[in-house]
């Protein structure tokens, strides 16, 4: 066996291939593929000389080469394909209008979506927001007052010690038969007959006037403390239960009274602006709801257009499997509106058949002969032909199930395809082989063990004797008049 296999391709027909895949390879009026696989199944592939992926190569190779074998229905008997298939027949202006509609409606829908989402995530944060504002504002915090009430609380736990101190402090100040008041009085005033007499004196006389100040200012500040001798234990209770609802708050929004007040001001903010999402809200509805209506007028125009197009394949289709010794046959595009509005127009589409007079019509998945399989899929490959625009197709031996006239017929319309792109089919059908422009026999050898698989292009003799082969088994003089007649027939 071979260590390393490789092969190459040559395509001149790069139409069907999109601009996106073109513009990567620099694919232009050519296009050349290379594929290179070793025993250890690593694989090289070239495309246009640029090394590619294997994946790139296949999705290339879709556009190239549409490849059907008997049972190999491939999008034509794929029901997922069918609306595209039919809206190559569709009018383009207003497959392009829906497109457009139901993109601005399918933005608008996703923004809606969006908004409801966060709306939900603002209900939550509106209900949890209004219960802390609630919380803070039941408390009428006065920043000033009770940032003090530490101070207040713990002067109010010892109020008749602190009532007891001050007015002993009075006494000795003030009150008292002997107080400091009078004494240092006493003294500023007989040094001030004298401070002028030395800079000692005039200098203490100024020490006792600061200190007669200091002492007004103490009595002042100790004269206060009597204004609270009538506050009863209640009052302190209700002090003491503010501080401990003051603390509750400032663990919950900071570890300070201000930032409790900041915390308040900035839910206030928000629970502002959260307002604003009803109106929202409300706009969006109504822009999206105008944008479906929209979306839903053109997806009704565009399906009413498709309904059209699939009257004229069906007439198209039956008119082929006619000429295809299929003359009962019935062929219809059923469409199915789906619940909601989607890309495809809200609804889908399958081709359905009968090719027996008699039998309902079924989707075509499950027409069950071989020969109409192959009948079905020649029509609509002529119909669709100019909808796929693969330039080459490969029919293996699609002809299988049928003889005869409709053999006959069928090698008539792959030769009607080949006028328009490259036909290459695998048969055992002589009428079929004869039609072809160039014919090649593939045939098996084994040497040495080893089993080889030839191909080779035949002359006008060989393919001659090749037909006759195909005729009789053996090329008898019988056999090669009629591949002579099927060959003469093919260039009439």
């Amino acid at each position: 066996t071979a260590e390393k296999i490789s092969v190459e391709g040559l395509f001149h027909n790069v139409s069907a291939i999109p601009s996106g895949l073109k513009e990567d390879f620099e694919i232009d009026e050519e296009l050349s593929l290379s594929r290179q696989s070793d025993d250890a199944g690593k694989n090289r592939v070239l495309i246009n000389g640029k090394v590619a992926p294997v994946t790139k190569l296949k999705e290339i190779c879709e556009y190239l080469a549409d490849i059907h074998g008997q049972h190999e229905h491939q999008v034509l008997f794929n029901a997922e394909k069918h609306l595209d298939i039919v809206d190559f027949f569709a009018d383009t202006k207003l497959k392009a209008d829906f497109a457009a509609d139901f993109a601005a409606y399918r933005k608008k829908d996703s923004e809606l979506s969006a908004l409801k989402k966060s709306a939900d995530d603002t209900a939550k944060m509106r209900q949890m927001y209004e219960f802390q504002l609630d919380e803070i504002a039941s408390l009428n915090i006065n920043f000033e007052e009770d940032s003090r009430i530490n101070e207040r609380v713990e002067f109010l736990s010892h109020i008749e010690k602190n009532l007891e101190a001050a007015a002993k402090s009075m006494d000795y100040l003030k009150d008292g038969e002997i107080n400091a008041g009078d004494l240092i009085g006493k003294a500023h005033r007989m040094i001030t007959t004298v401070m002028n007499t030395t800079p000692e004196l005039s200098k203490a006389a100024d020490n006792l006037n600061g200190a007669m100040s200091l002492i007004e200012d103490a009595v002042a500040n100790i004269e206060k403390i009597f204004a609270e001798q009538d506050v009863n234990s209640e009052d302190l209770n209700n002090l003491i239960d503010r501080k401990y609802k003051l603390s509750v708050l400032m663990k919950k929004y900071g570890g300070t009274l201000e930032d409790v007040i900041k915390y308040k001001e900035k839910i206030e903010t928000d629970l502002n602006n959260f307002n604003n999402y009803d109106t929202v809200l409300a706009r969006l509805e109504k822009e999206t709801l105008i944008l479906l209506e929209t979306a839903l007028k053109s997806a009704e125009l565009l399906n009413k257009n498709r309904e059209k197009a699939g009257l004229e394949i069906g007439k198209k289709v039956v008119e082929i499997l006619k000429e295809l010794e299929l003359p009962n046959s019935k062929f219809e595009v059923s469409f199915k509106k789906l619940p909601e509005l989607n890309h495809s127009g809200g609804v889908t589409a399958e081709f359905f058949i009968s090719t027996n007079a008699g039998f309902a019509l079924a989707p075509l998945a499950e027409v069950a002969s071989g020969g109409e399989i192959s009948r079905v899929m020649l029509a609509l490959k002529e119909v669709f032909g100019e909808a796929d625009n693969v330039p080459t197709m490969l029919f293996d031996e699609i002809d299988t199930g049928i003889s005869g006239k409709a053999a006959k017929s069928m090698a008539q319309k792959l030769k009607q395809l080949a006028k328009k792109r490259q036909i290459i089919v695998i048969t055992h059908l002589p009428v079929v082989a004869a039609m072809g422009d160039t014919h090649f026999h593939i045939s098996k050898s084994t040497e040495k063990g080893v089993t080889k698989t030839n191909i080779k292009k035949l002359d006008t003799k060989e393919r001659q004797t090749a037909l006759a082969v195909m005729i009789a088994g053996s090329p008898t003089e019988a056999a090669l008049t009629q591949a002579a007649e099927l060959l003469k027939e093919s260039k009439g």
